[in-house]
């Protein structure tokens, strides 16, 4: 995943918190869409705190909620928009560049360590617990896949 600093984030009057983009790039991780009540656990943080993070998300039209089953209850799966993933684009790029250094200064054992994206991932401190493990990262995968090839 990306780091994201601890700062907040502004686009076009918008701020994020840190809490709202990790919400973001946990639904990218997820593959885009979620159920609502599963992604508490994936987060780490509670519904009665992430309801009202969800609503204003949607409201900037970063999410969108769907319904689904019509028991009174209702299930509601998250799903992120295009504008979300420009975003999530945008603050990689700005993380990228935030840590570029000159690689071919470094030795190549270091340059190997620090393209491992646990180095920057925002869960790292979570890893191994509930949903989140390098089993099941996709950027992980990736990363070691490109090491085969």
């Amino acid at each position: 995943m990306l780091f994201v600093s601890s700062q907040e984030y502004t686009e076009e009057s918008d701020v994020l918190t840190e809490v709202e983009v990790q919400i973001l790039q946990g639904l990218e991780r997820l593959g885009g869409s979620y159920q609502q009540r599963n992604l508490w656990k994936y987060i780490g943080i509670d519904s009665k705190t992430g309801l009202p993070i969800l609503a204003r998300l949607e409201k900037r039209g970063l999410i969108v909620r769907e319904r689904v089953g019509g028991n009174k209850r209702g299930v509601y799966t998250i799903r992120l928009t295009e504008k979300a993933y420009k975003l999530l684009s945008k603050l990689r790029e700005e993380a990228v560049e935030t840590f570029r250094v000159d690689e071919s200064s470094l030795p190549e054992e270091l340059r190997l360590l620090l393209s491992i994206p646990c180095t920057y991932c925002p869960y790292s401190d979570k890893c191994g617990v509930s949903f989140i493990s390098p089993q099941n990262c996709e950027l992980f995968a990736r990363w070691s896949y490109r090491l085969r090839v």
